[in-house]
Order: C-alpha cells, then sequence, then structure tokens
C-alpha cells in the first residue's frame, strides 16, 4: 500500500471499536509478542496499540493492516462474523446478511466480502457507494491486478491517467499497480462488484 491508499479513515469508537481491540490484543497474545515487539514493526507507538487493544482508539485500517502483518494475519480474521455453521459450508458459501463489511465512513462507501474464507488468490467484494462516495482525491497503487462489473449506479474510474465513465453492465480489468481511483457519479446508490488479486485484506 501506498501512502495515497484511500484506506485513511477513523473508525468511529463503537462496541465495535472494543471487540476489534480484543481480537488484536488475543492474536498478539497467541504469537507470544509484546506490544513493543508488534508496534515496533507495524511502524506506531506503543501507546497506539494499547489503546487500540483497549478499545480506546479507532485506528485507520493502514495502521489495521500494519498490525496484521506484524503478526501474520489477515485482516478479515478479526472480525467475528459469529457464523455457526458446518465447517464444510463456511468454506463454500456466504449467505445473505452474514458478509463481512467493512465501512469507509467519511470516504461514503462500504466494502462487503464475498469470499467464503481468506485462504484463497482471489478477494472478491460488493462495494456500495453513497452519492459523491468514492476513493478520494488521491491515487494510490499496489500489487496485483483487479476487475469489476458496475450492478447499478455509475462510477468514475481514473487508471493511470485515464479517466473513464462506466454504467449498469459495464466492467474493468486493470494491473493495480498503475495509480487508480474511483468515485461514484450516480446521484444516489452505487454497486459494484470488485475483484482483486492477491487479496488486500
Amino acid at each position: 500500500m501506498t501512502a495515497t491508499d484511500p484506506d485513511q479513515f477513523g473508525i468511529p469508537e463503537t462496541e465495535d471499536d472494543r471487540s476489534l481491540g480484543l481480537a488484536v490484543r488475543a492474536a498478539r497474545k497467541k504469537s507470544g509478542r509484546s506490544l513493543k515487539q508488534v508496534a515496533d514493526s507495524a511502524g506506531i507507538s506503543v501507546g497506539l496499540l494499547s489503546q487500540i487493544e483497549r478499545g480506546i482508539s479507532s485506528p485507520s485500517v493502514r495502521v489495521l493492516r500494519a498490525v496484521c502483518v506484524a503478526l501474520d494475519i489477515p485482516v478479515l480474521s478479526l472480525f467475528d462474523s459469529g457464523d455457526q455453521r458446518s465447517e464444510r459450508e463456511a468454506q463454500i458459501i456466504v449467505r445473505a446478511g452474514r458478509r463481512r463489511s467493512v465501512d469507509f465512513g467519511d470516504r461514503g462507501f462500504m466494502k462487503s466480502f464475498l469470499n467464503a474464507h481468506e485462504n484463497g488468490a482471489l478477494q472478491v467484494m460488493e462495494l456500495v457507494l453513497q452519492e459523491g462516495g468514492g476513493s478520494g482525491e488521491d491515487s494510490y497503487q499496489h500489487e496485483g491486478e483487479e476487475c469489476g462489473l458496475v450492478v447499478s449506479g455509475q462510477i468514475e474510474l481514473a487508471v493511470d491517467g485515464d479517466v473513464f465513465r462506466l454504467g449498469p453492465g459495464d466492467s474493468f480489468h486493470f494491473q493495480s499497480e498503475l495509480p487508480h481511483r474511483f468515485r461514484n457519479l450516480h446521484a444516489g446508490e452505487t454497486r459494484v462488484i470488485w475483484v482483486t488479486t492477491p487479496p488486500v485484506w
């Protein structure tokens, strides 16, 4: 991820912050590493990591990713879906209403993950963008490639300086190393199925 990653936002403090903090602490303790070891690896202060673990500080997605890299775990492993299904179904099926989701708050969009698990080479998401929502003014880039399909509404997609407008039924495919950004052009909600490889979460 780069310094222009769109995922820089503060998650509002809620009960979810406390649950997330407990999950981070449990993962750190399972790894047998101290607060200082994980904080140093993630490039953050010990104080910030402690606040995250206690649920009194909302981490940006960038910080959360850095902590997970330090712990060698996928970000989505920190989000408990409360799933009580059979092990076989849980490896194949994601039921409506059981998706793991991340709300990008002031960015005006939400990502829901359609993968049944995090162990594959693909990451499939549904993006729901509110009017004016998107990744922000700055482009970002990372390794891999991505493609997608506009299900409803209209988006503007900028890739390596070229700007495209896509409506329902339009699809895209590009190398993720190219600087890119997106935003909703519709006067209402826009939905996009978005696929990345390798997973970035």
